[in-house]
C-alpha cells in the first residue's frame, strides 16, 4: 500500500505498528479514523491477516458504519468478512451465540432506557419504596454504575454501606430478578455479561480469542471499567491492541467513563507503544493554540500540541451580553452575517451546555426566519407510537415481555383500564403465572364480563398475529400488524400530530424494509427467523447518528457536539454555574471535565469560533447577575477580539417590579439583614430547598455546605450560589 500518499509520517508509524499494544493519542482533527482504516488495509494486505480476524470496536453506530464503508472501500471487499462495529454490538453477538452458557434464554430482548425506568419503578414497589424519595432515575444511574465496574447485587453490597445503599441493593436484586423474568438484558448487561463468560468460561475464551488477531479500539478515552476488561480479556495484557484515544476529550466521566484507561496505559498493556497525532487537518492555528492553552490547565493528561499548514485564520470572537436574549440576538445576527459571506447554514453551529439555554435562541431563530435543527429531541425509536409497535413486535416475538404487554394491552383503547390490568396481573400472581399465561388459560372469571371479553379479544388478536410468525416474512406480518391492531386507524385525523404520527410509521416500515434486506438471502424467510434481527438493530441504534445537517443551524449541547465539525462555531453562555456548571463547583475532577468540555466546543470550528457570555440571565423567573467562566482567563487574550453590549439590561424595568415585590433585587440586603449560618434554611433555583449545614471563610471567598432536600449535599460558593432565605 502506498501510505505515503495518503498519510504523514506520524500517522504512518501508527499504521503500520507490528505486534504487541499501542495507544495513540489522536487530537482533535488529527485523522484518527483514517489511521485506523489504512491500518486494518495494511494488516489485511501487507501482513497478510485475515480480515475475518480484525475486530474495530467504537461507540456509536456512525463512527462504526463510517469506518466500514473507508475500509471497504480501501480494500475493495463488501461485505467486509471482519467486525466493526460497537462495544455493545460486539457484546450482544457473543450473547446470541452463547445465550444459554451466559445464564440467558436464547431470544432474549434488549430493554432500553425507558423499559429499564418501568422496571426500576416496578422494583421499588415490590420493595414499598416511595419513588419521591428514591427517583428511579437516580436508582438506574446507580445500578448501571455498579454493571460498569462489573458489581453484581451481591458484590456491591460487600463493596458498600449506608441507608440509602442498603436500599438501592434491595431494588438492585428485585430489578434483576424482573429482568431475567422478562427474559430481556440492558446494556451494561450486553458488556458486563461477556465479560463474565470470557473470564469464567475457558472453552469459550479460547474460542473468541482465536477469531481476535487484531483488535482495534477507538475512542479509548471513553472505556469504563467494565469494557477495559472486555478488551483484557479479548486480546491478554501483550496482545495485538491498537487503541486510539484523547484524553482531552474524554468528557463522559459521569455516564463511567475512566480517564485512567488511557492516562494509565502502560499498567494495563506492558511494553505498550504510545504514539501521539499532533498535526491538526481541521481548524486554524488560532483556534488550536486558544484550545490549546485552555486545556493545558488540566492536570490529568498526557500532553500534545496541536499545529496545521492552514494559517492563523480570523481572531477568536468574545460578546459580553446584557443578558440572554440579548446574547441569542448577537449570535443570530452573527450567523446571518457568516451565512451572507458564503456559510452554508448547516455549517454553522450554535453549541450550548444545558438545553435550557435553547429557549431564548430558538425564539430569535424564529423571529428572525433563520432556518435551524434542535438537535437532541425525541428520538426516533423514543416516540411513542413507534414504540407502540415495537412493543407488538416484541410481545409477539416473547409474550412473556410483560412491560410490553402493558404498553400495548390498551393501546389503541379498547376499554382495558388500569384498574383491569391491575386486576389481571393479581389474578395471574396467584395462580404463579405469566399475564400472558393467565390470558391463554382464560383466568379471568374474577374480572368484569365486559373487561374480560376485551381481554379475550386482545388475546386472540395476538394469537393470530403469533401464529403468522411462521407463515409469513417480518415485512408482510408488520404490516398486518398496523391493520389489525388499529394502529394506523388511529391517526387518521388531519391535524398536524396525527399527521406527524402517520408519517413516523410510514417512516419505520421504511426502515425496517432497509433492515431486513440487508441480507438479500433472508428477506422471504419466516419473520421467526428474522424478527430479531430487526429488534436488535431498533435496540442498539442511536438516532442521533441519523442526523441531517441539511435543516440548517445546529443547536446542540456540547456533548452531542463531539465528533462533529462545523465552519463556525458559537459556544454560548461562558458563566460561572453554566460553564464550568455549578454541580461541578469544588470538585477537581469535574472543573478539569468541564474543561475538556468547552475544548471539545472550541475544536468542532474549522475556520471561526465565536464566544459569548452574559452579565444577567434569567433564572427560574428572575434575573440573576452572572460572572464570566474562569476559563475565559486561560485563552490568550491575543488571540481574542472581544465586543460589549454598551446598552443598559433589556430587563430593567423586570428587575425593578421584582425589587418591588422582594425578588432577585432585594435579596443582596436581606442576606446582609439575615446572615448565612448554619441551620439557615435557603432556596436554590435548580437545587430547590435545603439547610446550610456548614460556613468556611466570610465575604467573597466564603463557602457553604448545604443539604438540598432533592439534590443531597452540595458544596457551593455563598456569593456564586444565588440562594434565597427561605
Amino acid at each position: 500500500m502506498n501510505l505515503a500518499d495518503a498519510l504523514n509520517d506520524d500517522q504512518i508509524a501508527a499504521a503500520t505498528h507490528g505486534d504487541g499494544p499501542q495507544l495513540v493519542l489522536a487530537g482533535a482533527g488529527s485523522g484518527k479514523t483514517r489511521v485506523i482504516t489504512y491500518r486494518i488495509g495494511w494488516l489485511v494486505e501487507e501482513r497478510g491477516v485475515d480480515p475475518a480476524r480484525v475486530v474495530a470496536v467504537t461507540f456509536t453506530n456512525k463512527a462504526a458504519s463510517e469506518m466500514r464503508q473507508r475500509v471497504e472501500s480501501l480494500l475493495g471487499r463488501s461485505p467486509l468478512e471482519g467486525f466493526v462495529g460497537t462495544f455493545h454490538r460486539f457484546g450482544l453477538a457473543m450473547l446470541r451465540r452463547w445465550a444459554e452458557r451466559a445464564g440467558l434464554k436464547p431470544g432474549f430482548m434488549i430493554f432500553d432506557d425507558s423499559d429499564q425506568i418501568a422496571l426500576v419503578k416496578r422494583a421499588l414497589g415490590d420493595e414499598g419504596l416511595d419513588e419521591s424519595a428514591y427517583p428511579p432515575r437516580t436508582m438506574l444511574s446507580r445500578i448501571s454504575d455498579a454493571k460498569s465496574r462489573l458489581l453484581d447485587p451481591e458484590a456491591y453490597a460487600s463493596a458498600t454501606s449506608g441507608f440509602f445503599e442498603e436500599r438501592l441493593v434491595r431494588v438492585y436484586r428485585r430489578y434483576e430478578h424482573l429482568l431475567r423474568q422478562a427474559s430481556a438484558v440492558d446494556f451494561d448487561d450486553l458488556i458486563a455479561l461477556p465479560v463474565r463468560l470470557l473470564g469464567q468460561d475457558e472453552q469459550i475464551a479460547a474460542r473468541v480469542r482465536g477469531r481476535v488477531s487484531h483488535l482495534l479500539v477507538d475512542e479509548f478515552q471513553d472505556t469504563n471499567h467494565a469494557q477495559l476488561r472486555l478488551v483484557r480479556e479479548l486480546v491478554g495484557p501483550a496482545g495485538n491492541l491498537t487503541a486510539v484515544g484523547d484524553e482531552d476529550q474524554g468528557i463522559y466521566r459521569w455516564r463511567g467513563a475512566d480517564l485512567d484507561n488511557v492516562l494509565h496505559f502502560e499498567r494495563f498493556f506492558p511494553g505498550a507503544v504510545v504514539r501521539k497525532l499532533e498535526r491538526n487537518y481541521r481548524s486554524t492555528q488560532t483556534i488550536l493554540d486558544a484550545a490549546g492553552e485552555l486545556v493545558a490547565c488540566n492536570r490529568k493528561r498526557r500532553g500534545k500540541r496541536l499545529w496545521t499548514d492552514a494559517g492563523d485564520g480570523e481572531p477568536i470572537e468574545l460578546y459580553c451580553a446584557r443578558d440572554e436574549m440579548d446574547e441569542a440576538a448577537w449570535v443570530v445576527r452573527s450567523a446571518g452575517e457568516l451565512a451572507r459571506a458564503g456559510a452554508p447554514w448547516r455549517e454553522i453551529a450554535i453549541l450550548v451546555r444545558t438545553n435550557a439555554q435553547t429557549r431564548a435562541l430558538e425564539e430569535e431563530l424564529l423571529r428572525t426566519g433563520t432556518p435551524y435543527a434542535l438537535i437532541g429531541g425525541t428520538r426516533f425509536y423514543e416516540r411513542a407510537e413507534i414504540k407502540d409497535v415495537v412493543a407488538y413486535l416484541r410481545v409477539l416475538w416473547d409474550p412473556r415481555d410483560e412491560l410490553s404487554i402493558g404498553r400495548i394491552v390498551n393501546q389503541p383503547p379498547r376499554g382495558i383500564g388500569k384498574a383491569t390490568q391491575q386486576l389481571l396481573e393479581e389474578e395471574a400472581g396467584r395462580s404463579g403465572l405469566t399475564v400472558w399465561d393467565a390470558l391463554v388459560l382464560d383466568r379471568l372469571d374474577s374480572l368484569p364480563a365486559r373487561s374480560a371479553r376485551a381481554l379475550r379479544a386482545f388475546r386472540d388478536l395476538l394469537a393470530e398475529l403469533r401464529e403468522d410468525l411462521d407463515r409469513v416474512p417480518a415485512m408482510a406480518l408488520l404490516e398486518k400488524l398496523l391493520e389489525r391492531t388499529g394502529l394506523l386507524r388511529l391517526y387518521q385525523a388531519n391535524d398536524p400530530d396525527s399527521q406527524a404520527r402517520r408519517e413516523n410509521l410510514r417512516e419505520f416500515l421504511s426502515a425496517a424494509q432497509e433492515i431486513l434486506t440487508r441480507d438479500p438471502a433472508r428477506i422471504e424467510l419466516p419473520a421467526r427467523e428474522t424478527l430479531p434481527d430487526l429488534l436488535d438493530h431498533i435496540a442498539l441504534v442511536a438516532d442521533l447518528d441519523g442526523w441531517r445537517v441539511e435543516r440548517g443551524v445546529a443547536v446542540l449541547t456540547l456533548h452531542s457536539a463531539k465528533g462533529l465539525e462545523f465552519r463556525s462555531v458559537f459556544v454560548t453562555g461562558l458563566e460561572q454555574g453554566l460553564l464550568p456548571h455549578y454541580n461541578a463547583q469544588e470538585r477537581a475532577d469535574s472543573i478539569e471535565e468541564e474543561r475538556r468540555l468547552l475544548y471539545v466546543g472550541m475544536t468542532r470550528a474549522r475556520e471561526r469560533l465565536l464566544l459569548s457570555w452574559c452579565r444577567r440571565r434569567r433564572v427560574a423567573g428572575r434575573f440573576q447577575d452572572q460572572e464570566p467562566s474562569p476559563f475565559l482567563d486561560e485563552i490568550p487574550r491575543l488571540l481574542v477580539r472581544s465586543q460589549e453590549s454598551p446598552a443598559p439590561y433589556a430587563g430593567d424595568r423586570a428587575r425593578g417590579v421584582a425589587a418591588f415585590f422582594g425578588g432577585a433585587e432585594d435579596r443582596s440586603t436581606s442576606q446582609e439583614e439575615r446572615p448565612l449560618t448554619r441551620g439557615r434554611r435557603v432556596r436554590h433555583p435548580q437545587l430547590g430547598d435545603g439547610i446550610v449545614l456548614a460556613v468556611e471563610g466570610q465575604g467573597p471567598a466564603m463557602k457553604l455546605t448545604v443539604f438540598f432536600e432533592r439534590a443531597g449535599k452540595r458544596k457551593l460558593v455563598a456569593r456564586f450560589a444565588n440562594l434565597e432565605m427561605v
